[in-house]
């Protein structure tokens, strides 16, 4: 667990003790703001409604912005049951939870969030619509059902067309069970622009690649509405690829990493900004082309791809052990990186890089705001 040194409203950014994650508010607004304009009046010119992935942040404070910005979809997407027990103790009255939930104690509690809130679930077979039918019946609740359909990203779902349909008849004939319609997750292009190490990733296919398989989805959609399923939801997580936006008979887009993007997100969508960094310190200067911050696995979450130096001409981030990050200095640089020197790193991939923190240094205009929770940290069941 983080154990922060709380400093008071108004520090200075730079005098933050480090390492610390740092989040600038005028920054995480303008990309909210950004994504959600570019999606008004799409999907057909119904507008494609947005309903933010919050496991990305895990933060209540950024997903309260996110639900009043505009068109919004009725709530959030969540991936675990513990993650939506915080969020709705958090004041969210309708949560998605974007998994499949499996397993006696995990459905136990599911159905009990279920009689208070209005929660939908994402299935892929018919074994786990029986044993959800028979929790949420025994709780006295109602659960919303999506079925989950297989649209290349590699992950859970059932194939598109008939077997979908098949479900959706069981879950349709379910008692505590709500057929809602379809979820599906697109692969996200900046994700599989990278390997483990950060390098180049393998391809997705073009953009009608993407084009077909939302085409297949909405083909699938139909089926439902033939089998008697009034006005389905078609929602589609898919941040990362901009097919979506043009595409018809979508009607939300499961939205994760665009409040506050990492480096990967925004070579592939460069008119967003990395709201979220790692402020670290120099502690050590041992040569002339190195130098030794205070930021290392513990503070970054390097795991897919290694933090970025910002604003730092002739140095990089290059290696990164539990607690400290080693950078390499070009002879430009060599006298900029004396201990005490503070720089910003911009990770790699957000949801790695925020897992290691507890709290948000929330920033404006250079000034501490405060420290918001990262409530849903650490909620993987």
């Amino acid at each position: 667990m983080e154990r922060p040194i709380f400093q008071p409203v108004g520090t200075p950014v730079e005098e933050l003790d480090t390492p610390a994650l740092v989040v600038d508010l005028d920054v995480m607004e303008a990309n909210i703001a950004r994504f959600h304009a570019s999606l008004e009046g799409s999907s057909g010119g119904s507008g494609l409604k947005v309903r933010p992935h919050v496991s990305t942040h895990q933060c209540p404070h950024i997903a309260h912005l996110q639900v009043a910005a505009a068109n919004p979809a009725d709530g959030i997407a969540v991936n675990t049951v513990g993650e939506a027990e915080v969020f709705a103790g958090a004041g969210f009255a309708d949560i998605l939870i974007s998994s499949p939930i499996a397993g006696r104690p995990k459905i136990a509690r599911l159905s009990a969030l279920a009689a208070s809130h209005h929660i939908a679930v994402a299935v892929d077979n018919a074994e786990n619509v029986t044993a959800l039918s028979d929790a949420v019946t025994a709780a006295g609740a109602t659960l919303g059902i999506l079925v989950e359909v297989d649209a290349g990203s590699g992950g859970s779902g059932v194939a598109m067309g008939p077997d979908a349909a098949a479900l959706a008849a069981k879950v349709s004939g379910a008692a505590g069970l709500r057929l809602d319609g379809l979820m599906a997750s697109l692969p996200d292009r900046a994700n599989h622009r990278r390997g483990h190490d950060g390098s180049s990733g393998p391809s997705i296919g073009s953009e009608d690649d993407s084009n077909v398989r939302l085409q297949g989805l909405m083909d699938t959609s139909r089926l439902l509405e033939q089998q008697g399923a009034s006005a389905p939801v078609v929602s589609v997580a898919a941040s990362g690829n901009q097919a979506i936006a043009g595409a018809q008979g979508i009607t939300e887009i499961q939205a994760a990493s665009y409040a506050l993007m990492d480096y990967a997100h925004c070579q592939s969508q460069p008119e967003y900004q990395p709201a979220a960094k790692i402020l670290a310190s120099v502690i050590s200067h041992p040569t002339e082309g190195s130098a030794v911050v205070d930021a290392g696995h513990k503070a970054t979450g390097p795991d897919l791809g290694l933090p970025v130096l910002e604003g730092q001409d002739g140095a990089k981030a290059v290696r990164f052990s539990a607690e400290h990050g080693v950078l390499e200095l070009e002879e430009s640089a060599y006298s900029r990186f004396m201990p005490g020197r503070k720089v910003w790193l911009v990770p790699f991939d957000l949801e790695l890089s925020l897992n290691q923190y507890d709290y948000i240094r929330a920033v404006r205009k250079g000034k501490l705001e405060g420290f918001w929770p990262i409530a849903a940290r650490g909620r993987f069941a």
